[in-house]
């Protein structure tokens, strides 16, 4: 197999990589678009939630047969004593099919004229003045080598091209390490995603989203997770009392790891004549690592950029990386790094019991409390439990939000 010569090199094909293919084949780049798998979307290394105002905010459609389920509120269970359920349009979201959402967005980018290959991976790169001029695939078994003028990294939290280039964008320490099964309820699910901020989770959140009546994605992620996943997704789904009722860990049908970047917001990352895009530049909202459709949203970005680059043969055109994210998801991801950021100052703050620093990380995940107003919520904390509810009531009968508080007892 020969390549043909490429303008444009994208490493990866999710859907960062794939939103940047089409662009560029679009803005008239020859363009070649390659990922290390043999099948692209597979495997799934994410909860396969999106936001409904996302998607509305960048009109994308979702392809046949990708949508499993649609979500109309989300859940937060807070130290399994506090239940929030908030139905802000903000918190409706879409559980998609990603291994099919992925292989519709490739072909999506061969549609549009760029030359797609799966099981062809980057191996090493050869580099003049800062930037890539010769890049070596190994594509089915066969060593191939193109000569891009621009390349773009969107390979993924573990960039290949990253470590090539000696290029470090955020630490381990910026990283949630997740784990989930796809698994089979013991009954019909609401259709709403749950969250759990717990401190038998760490600092991180577990979930339930459902794919269909009674089928969800269930799993945890946290920063700075110790041992074998697996080992301690088991052990939370045998000691909470909720996921007890609900599932069986004899009914799982997949298991799906992956880490989630969340270092806060870094503009559009650009080194030389390549561009960093989605999970390899951190483009995730921060305070839930929600990467898909900001990825998407930054792929397009970037496929745009070098197709411009390219047409006027003028490489300074890569400057306007750092605006087009800005204009395209800029607000999203600086607002999310800053909830992120006062999330994790509660977190740390060892001043406060480890149950009530969960429950004071929900209300701000949630967005029913502000950094403002943390005294006021640490103060309903210090009451009886129907005590703190009733002001969680009024708080949020205030606010006017679209959201309802109850108390759990499962502890």
């Amino acid at each position: 197999m020969m390549f043909k010569e490429c303008e444009v090199l994208v490493v990866g094909a999710g859907p960062a990589g794939s939103a940047a293919a089409t662009a560029a084949a679009e803005g008239g780049a020859e363009t070649l678009l390659i990922d290390r798998k043999k099948e692209i979307g597979t495997p799934v290394q994410c909860g396969e939630v999106v936001g409904e105002t996302l998607l509305k905010k960048l009109n994308l459609k979702l392809p046949p047969g990708a949508q499993a389920a649609k979500l109309d509120h989300t859940r937060f269970m807070l130290d399994r004593r506090v239940q929030l359920t908030s139905r802000e349009p903000y918190w409706k979201a879409v559980t998609l099919e990603r291994k099919i959402f992925d292989k519709a967005l490739a072909a999506k980018a061969a549609e549009a004229g760029a030359m797609v290959h799966a099981d062809a991976r980057l191996t090493d790169i050869e580099m003049e003045d800062g930037n890539v001029v010769e890049a070596t695939i190994v594509c089915q078994g066969v060593e191939e080598k193109v000569h891009p003028k621009v390349v773009i990294a969107a390979d993924g939290v573990h960039s290949t091209l990253s470590r090539l280039m000696k290029v470090e964008l955020f630490t381990e320490k910026a990283l949630a390490k997740g784990i989930e099964y796809e698994m089979v309820s013991s009954r019909k699910l609401p259709m709403g995603m749950q969250i759990f901020l717990e401190p038998e989770v760490g600092l991180g959140y577990g979930w339930i989203i459902p794919k269909g009546p009674r089928r969800a994605n269930v799993g945890l992620a946290a920063i700075g997770m110790q041992g074998n996943r697996r080992d301690r997704l088991n052990d939370w789904l045998t000691t909470n009392p909720l996921l007890m009722d609900l599932f069986d860990v004899d009914k799982v049908i997949e298991v799906k790891t992956g880490d989630a970047p969340l270092p806060g917001f870094l503009g559009g990352p650009r080194r030389g004549n390549v561009l960093f895009a989605g999970d390899a530049a951190g483009q995730t909202l921060a305070f839930v690592g929600e990467g898909i459709i900001p990825s998407y949203a930054c792929g397009q970005g970037a496929g745009t950029v070098a197709a411009a680059a390219v047409r006027l043969d003028d490489m300074s055109r890569l400057d306007c990386y750092e605006r087009a994210i800005e204009d395209l998801m800029g607000n999203e991801l600086e607002e999310g790094g800053e909830l992120k950021d006062s999330i994790l100052d509660v977190w740390m703050d060892e001043s406060i019991p480890a149950g009530d620093r969960t429950v004071l990380c929900g209300l701000l995940m949630s967005e029913v409390m502000f950094p403002e107003e943390l005294e006021e919520a640490r103060t309903m904390l210090s009451m009886s439990r129907r005590a703190m509810i009733g002001a969680m009531k009024e708080a949020l009968a205030k606010r006017r939000a679209r959201a309802t508080v109850s108390a759990l007892n499962m502890r």
